[in-house]
């Protein structure tokens, strides 16, 4: 892999173009025709540093420019099956505190003012505990995190199903959070980061979902997803480190679990956040570095 050569993306486009007019015929393995297998970075289900995937999945994840068009999802909100455990994880993130009107009977109270009160009847009252945690939920959508969709959404599921959360919001990315989140990636609504974190107080419990594993310009470059998001005004690094700066908890869940946890893009962004597995484990982890004082 050191061997191969790294082009950057005007590089790719100028020769994507050249293979376009010079072939002629399918071609599978080897390192210049656009194929399968082999070490061209054109092609797909090979090995490439930086390249343009066509069709068919990708090698090392690492592809610069998808050459067809992108569909992305949300997450499902109503899976009910196997989100129990999800569920009582979650929970934990719990802080119970008293707000609000005084509007639940404080019964200790009562009984103490009515026997001060020669035994007539004297009601006390107390603020109702309520969980005071608020919950945002950042999720990578489309790509290589399909074969994670039907996990994600689980997660997505349980989160939006606990109603004792003061406040919980979502919003899904493409490979790195760049200029737009978006609360709804299939019609392609975005919204600012810069808008979103304003509005956002710094005591948000954030939770970051994605494999992390992206071609290293995607991540350290500005273009970064040149394809889906355009030119943008920083770097995805850049907009990670916003966040880890304007948040106080702030932990990332990983769904990938091969030999891909070693990718250059995976140990950069597990070095800002903590990382953790996207399993019961994996989450209760997380919840519980959530939960400790920063």
């Amino acid at each position: 892999m050191a061997a191969l050569q790294k082009m950057d993306l005007e590089e790719l486009l100028k020769e994507f173009e050249k293979r376009l007019q010079e072939q002629k015929e399918r071609h599978d393995g080897g390192n210049y025709w656009i194929g399968t297998g082999g070490t061209s970075p054109f092609g797909h289900g090979g090995y490439n540093p930086s390249g343009i995937l066509v069709g068919g999945p990708g090698g090392m994840r690492s592809a610069v420019r998808i050459a067809e068009a992108r569909y992305f999802r949300n997450y499902r909100s109503d899976i009910t099956l196997d989100i129990r455990q999800l569920k009582v994880a979650l929970k934990q993130l719990r802080k119970l505190n008293r707000i609000g009107l005084e509007e639940e009977l404080d019964l200790d109270r009562t009984i103490d003012a009515t026997c001060k009160n020669a035994g007539e009847l004297e009601f006390k009252w107390k603020r109702p505990r309520k969980n005071t945690v608020k919950l945002l939920l950042i999720m990578d959508a489309g790509g290589s995190m399909e074969p994670f969709a039907d996990l994600c959404s689980q997660l997505f599921s349980a989160a939006n199903s606990l109603s004792h959360f003061r406040s919980f919001k979502y919003y899904y990315f493409h490979n790195c959070p760049y200029d737009v989140l978006y609360p709804d990636i299939q019609q392609h609504k975005g919204i600012p980061i810069e808008k979103l974190l304003k509005a956002l107080e710094p005591d948000y419990r954030v939770i970051f979902v994605g494999d992390a594993c992206m071609a290293p310009s995607e991540l350290m470059d500005r273009y970064g997803d040149i394809y889906f998001h355009g030119y943008q005004k920083m770097s995805g690094y850049e907009r990670l480190k916003q966040f880890r700066s304007h948040f106080s908890h702030v932990v990332w869940l990983n769904p990938e679990r091969s030999v891909l946890r070693s990718y250059p893009t995976v140990q950069i962004i597990a070095r800002m956040f903590p990382m953790f597995d996207l399993t019961i484990d994996g989450l209760n982890a997380a919840v519980k570095k959530l939960s400790t004082r920063q």
